[in-house]
């Protein structure tokens, strides 16, 4: 009984030195940071090397309906405490991604989307760019696709308390008392590649913003962070779809 005290207790302390440091301060997002390590981790193309002219010269080879393949999620920003789940589709992300199907199937642009599993890319070292792309587009040659859609993910999240965490003091406020905040945005940004030749026929970017006031017992980021890929891949999905329903009238 004692360490369950104790633990309480040391909770307690924790959330009571929050409320000190940490009242009314929403610190915010850094933009300039989200869109710097989305540049950095941007696929280093095999083409990266030709002239500009040589680029212009490249043909599509995609002969629609395609078939299309999706690549497992990169997370190239993340200041949260939250780790390897965010490198895999969640199910909600998967439902989303799934529902571009019809839209791209009636457009004429899509004869089949695929979600390439983790299992079929080969890891690579985490600034090795050039690795993810070609293991990306191994993945999709594996899977007789035609097209391979990347997507990159920064995320950034705030926590902070309100005033009303003053009643933290009172221990079960911990467990009653609304006064936990944690904010998330996230930031997609993607491309539909040629999957023979890197010829660019697509990209788009979208936002989402997650926010929740809960008691500090049942605070959780990691909820918010997920939820806020969930929007940003719905906005992305926006875009991307208008401007690929664009390829079957070229």
């Amino acid at each position: 009984m004692r360490t369950t005290v104790g633990q309480l207790d040391a909770r307690a302390i924790v959330s009571l030195a929050c409320c000190i440091g940490f009242v009314g301060c929403a610190t915010g997002y850094n933009r300039g940071e989200m869109n710097s390590a989305l540049e950095s981790a941007k696929p280093t193309y095999v083409s990266t090397e030709l002239t500009v002219e040589q680029i212009e010269t490249m043909k599509p080879q995609l002969k629609l309906p395609a078939r299309i393949a999706i690549a497992p999620p990169v997370q190239a920003y993340q200041l949260w405490w939250g780790g390897d789940s965010l490198s895999t589709w969640s199910p909600e992300e998967v439902a989303v991604l799934e529902s571009w199907q019809e839209p791209l199937r009636a457009a004429g642009v899509a004869s089949d989307v695929l979600i390439l599993p983790s299992a079929l890319v080969k890891d690579c070292e985490v600034r090795d760019n050039l690795c993810r792309l070609n293991s990306q587009r191994a993945a999709a040659a594996r899977a007789r696709a035609d097209a391979l859609l990347i997507l990159n993910f920064a995320t950034a999240t705030d926590q902070y308390v309100n005033p009303a965490s003053a009643l933290y003091i009172t221990i079960i406020g911990l467990w009653v008392v609304p006064a936990s905040h944690r904010d998330a945005l996230t930031v997609a940004e993607g491309a539909l590649l040629d999957n023979r030749n890197e010829y660019l026929y697509a990209f788009a970017r979208g936002e989402g913003e997650s926010k929740s006031v809960r008691p500090a017992m049942y605070a959780d980021t990691a909820a918010v962070v997920n939820s806020s890929r969930v929007e940003a891949l719905k906005s992305f999905g926006k875009a991307f779809l208008e401007q690929a329903r664009q390829l079957s009238v070229k």
